[in-house]
């Protein structure tokens, strides 16, 4: 069939992509299996090629100038005619199209009912075009697929005029249950469904094949075709029928049928045309969540707080040369020493190929040491002193260390120095680990007893205010970013620059401009002090610190500006004390002396807590740019296309490499062959880009499917309060921290979890409203600390609240509701 340029769908399986690309492989691929897919071929790569001849994008104005070649279309006529010259649909297949963890569904175009040569030549031509639309080429850029590696075939097959179509999911997309199937069906063409111009019919089929849920779609519209050539007519939906059960049987067979041939989850479409079930396109699932897991009351608890730990999936460099070493082991360490509870890391992050695969909430386990080690800890938290930890010779050594590690050049260390440098942070964090289990039984003491206590004075609403008076060092950093906001605000230029629509405007002018030197040398000292703290996780080594960040400071100066005033912590709290201290209780038992001391010693606790956090990223840095330094130097050597792709190797793969002869030494490799470093970064990459979109925990397999009650029948969102009273005012939705001068005084905060950089928003928002975390987040704990209601836990918040949108957040019912406006 005309050699390169035309190829039957018979002829090509999934191995094709370069040539078919993804749909026309994947059918090709269903075709050799077996199923009843209509005929068709497909104008492949070359032929785009020797149109283009080129595949960087073409000039706006000339997406669809290149004509068609006389060979190229010779090669269609001539397919065209062997397919029988009748209606088919034609339908673009682009190289990087129906792949893992890139669908580009409906990003390039599909017509149907095309009839006659001509038509069919001009119809690929559209598809040819429809690779550098806005939209497409949009899409690539934020999947960070290179536009030269692009190309695109064009499918062309025979036109199959449905009586019912749509598409079918070889799993729930929501809980990421593998045994359920999923069906969206609609009467006519499925471009219907496809394009969301309906809601379609709704089925739900568990493993055994039976119908478990049925919901009836609207009948906007059907679309159909004629056969005639002249495309898809849109008719009334009126009173069609439903797909009947039994077609929904066979195709939830024929569905998993195509997901153990691909061995994964299929997106599947397909169209019934009288008793004919044909399959029209495969390709893998995205954003699929794991398969769902049961688990407990501990698990449900803790789950949403370690989650926002977990803003993005962590790459294999950070699992094993940041997360396994120190963070796995400080809190198995921690658990293990303060209560004798067995705590396995490696079942919270399970990975394959160090690329991680989910998260599992942990379930602690108690062990035989259990009961005498929590006896030595409650007898110990009666004596430790949480004021004074930084006098313990074990800080002193941890900071002299750390002070140390940082001060190392990387570019002049030896290799076996640079990759030993996790091991060395690790170590250090130790001794960090020690003091905590020494002191945060009694942290945590101090602070249920004062909880016993107010619950038993009827005041637990105090308790937030009560432990708010202690200084830590996030307080110190708002107060410094606070400073440096009130030196901005003193020259009118820097207030412009910092102002205006492009933030870059102020950086260029800190960074270079004389009249700013004082701010600059401000910001240098800030940087000295506060420089470690993570922008994003403490899980997340390769994410900048705002050392390394100034943008992200300077967004976090440019919310300050906007000064609403705020919670004031210390009068707060001094007046909760006072409330507290006038309860006829404590006046009657004259234990006004002790209540302080409790407060005093809770607050305490709350600070231990923050600061020992603050003082662990301290080691962060030193790894990033170690790891950083090996890239380079990997790089240099030819080892490595990229400094960048070192995050997709392993530390034990940077020990394999002999600093010397800058190659991979076989003695130290695993295995009987040297590793392949750039192929463990394809190998990786690939996995990982399959895996990025997909949640690393279904929301509802952590949360549950949240039912709405009388209560919450009106709630936009629901969750739990972590931080009491009620709010209105419009969402500003944050991705993360650059967009943090987009916060306004009077929002309400919208994101999906929050880390101590968040911090100095809290003072500007009205409110607070995140997808994952609990009473103990981030997000909670701050949120009462400035005195602002927060709803936690929301699971889809983000995905349902809308920018601008005005809603009311009641923190007390861990609500969120549209705000009633004076036209109602």
């Amino acid at each position: 069939m005309a050699g390169a340029l035309c190829r039957a769908l018979s002829d090509l399986g999934s191995g094709d992509v370069p040539l078919a690309g993804g749909k026309g492989a994947n059918l090709g691929e269903l075709v050799r299996a077996g199923f009843d897919v209509p005929d068709g071929f497909v104008v492949t790569t070359a032929a785009y090629r020797l149109a283009h001849g080129r595949t960087e994008p073409p000039p706006t104005h000339d997406v669809a100038a290149p004509p068609v070649p006389r060979d190229v279309a010779a090669a269609i006529r001539a397919a065209y005619a062997q397919l029988g010259a009748g209606p088919v649909a034609v339908r673009s297949s682009a190289t990087a199209e129906d792949l893992p963890g890139a669908t580009f569904a409906g990003q390039q175009d599909t017509l149907l009912d095309v009839l006659g040569a001509d038509d069919v030549v001009a119809a690929v031509r559209r598809c040819w075009a429809s690779l550098w639309t806005e939209r497409a080429v949009a899409y690539r850029q934020r999947l960070g697929i290179d536009a030269t590696e692009v190309a695109m075939a064009v499918v062309v097959q025979r036109l199959v005029v449905a009586d019912h179509a749509g598409v079918l999911l070889t799993a729930d997309p929501v809980t990421g249950d593998r045994s359920r199937v999923v069906v969206d069906s609609s009467p006519g063409l499925g471009e219907a469904v496809v394009s969301g111009l309906v809601t379609p019919d709704h089925a739900v089929l568990d493993a055994r094949g039976r119908v478990v849920e049925r919901r009836a779609g609207r009948r906007e519209v059907v679309l159909t075709a004629h056969g005639d050539g002249t495309g898809m007519h849109r008719v009334p939906g009126g009173e069609l029928p439903a797909v009947p059960d039994v077609d929904l049987v066979r195709l939830a067979d024929v569905g998993r049928r195509v997901a153990a041939h691909f061995g994964r989850p299929q997106d599947v479409e397909w169209a019934i045309q009288g008793t004919r079930l044909w399959v029209l396109q495969a390709r893998p699932m995205t954003a699929l969540p794991p398969p769902p897991v049961r688990l407990g009351p501990v698990q449900r608890r803790v789950g949403p707080v370690l989650l926002e730990l977990l803003p993005r999936r962590p790459l294999p460099m950070e699992l094993t040369a940041w997360i396994r070493p120190t963070v796995a082991t400080h809190l198995e360490r921690m658990f293990a020493g303060a209560a004798g509870v067995a705590l396995r890391f490696d079942a919270l992050l399970p990975a394959d190929d160090d690329d991680v695969q989910a998260f599992v909430p942990p379930s602690p386990r108690p062990t035989r040491r259990t009961p005498v080690r929590l006896w030595r800890s409650l007898r110990r938290a009666r004596h430790v002193r949480l004021d004074d930890w930084r006098s313990d010779p074990r800080y002193g050594r941890y900071r002299d260390g750390v002070d140390a590690l940082g001060a190392t050049d990387p570019a002049g260390s030896a290799w076996a120095d640079l990759i030993a440098v996790p091991a060395r942070a690790a170590e250090l964090v130790d001794l960090v680990t020690g003091l905590r289990v020494d002191h945060l039984p009694a942290a945590g003491l101090a602070l249920g007893r004062l909880r016993v206590l107010l619950a038993v004075l009827h005041r637990g609403r105090l308790f937030g205010d009560l432990v708010l008076d202690a200084p830590t060092a996030t307080k110190a950093a708002n107060a410094a970013l606070g400073a440096l906001a009130d030196l901005v605000r003193q020259d009118p230029r820097l207030v412009a620059a910092f102002t205006a629509a492009d933030p870059t405007g102020a950086a260029a002018l800190v960074a270079d401009d004389d009249a700013a030197a004082g701010l600059r040398a401000r910001l240098h000292d800030f940087a000295a002090t506060f420089g470690h703290r993570e922008t994003t996780s403490i899980l997340l080594v390769r994410d900048p610190g705002w050392g390394e960040a100034p943008g992200t400071v300077l967004r976090l100066v440019r919310v300050l500006l906007d000064e609403r005033g705020g919670g004031d912590a210390r009068t707060r709290s001094a007046a909760a004390r006072e409330v507290l201290l006038r309860h006829p209780v404590v006046r009657l038992t004259r234990s006004r002396a002790r209540l302080e001391g409790l407060v005093h010693r809770a607050a305490a606790g709350v600070a231990f807590r923050e600061d020992t956090h603050f003082e662990l990223t301290r080691t962060m840095p030193p790894v990033r740019r170690a790891v950083e330094e090996a890239g380079r130097r990997l790089q240099r050597r030819g080892l490595l296309d990229d400094a960048e792709d070192v995050w997709m190797l392993t530390l034990d793969e940077l020990a394999t490499v002999d600093d010397r002869t800058a190659t991979v030494d076989h003695r130290t490799a695993t295995g009987d062959a040297a590793v392949d470093l750039r192929g463990a970064v394809r190998r990786r990459r690939s996995a990982y880009a399959e895996l990025a979109a997909s949640p690393l925990i279904g929301t509802t397999t952590l949360y549950g499917r949240r039912r709405r009650g009388r209560r919450d029948a009106d709630a936009l969102v629901s969750g739990v309060g972590g931080g009491g009273g009620s709010a209105t005012g419009p969402v500003r939705l944050v991705r993360g921290p650059d967009e943090f001068a987009t916060v306004r005084s009077g929002d309400v905060l919208v994101c999906a979890a929050t880390n101590p950089s968040w911090t100095p928003l809290f003072q500007r928002v009205a409110a607070v409203v995140v997808d994952h975390g609990g009473l103990a987040s981030h997000a909670a704990i701050v949120a009462r600390e400035y005195g602002i209601p927060a709803v936690m836990g929301t699971a889809t918040a983000t995905a349902v609240l809308q920018p601008g949108q005005v809603v009311h957040v009641d923190g007390d019912a861990g609500v969120v509701r549209a705000a009633v406006t004076a036209d109602g």
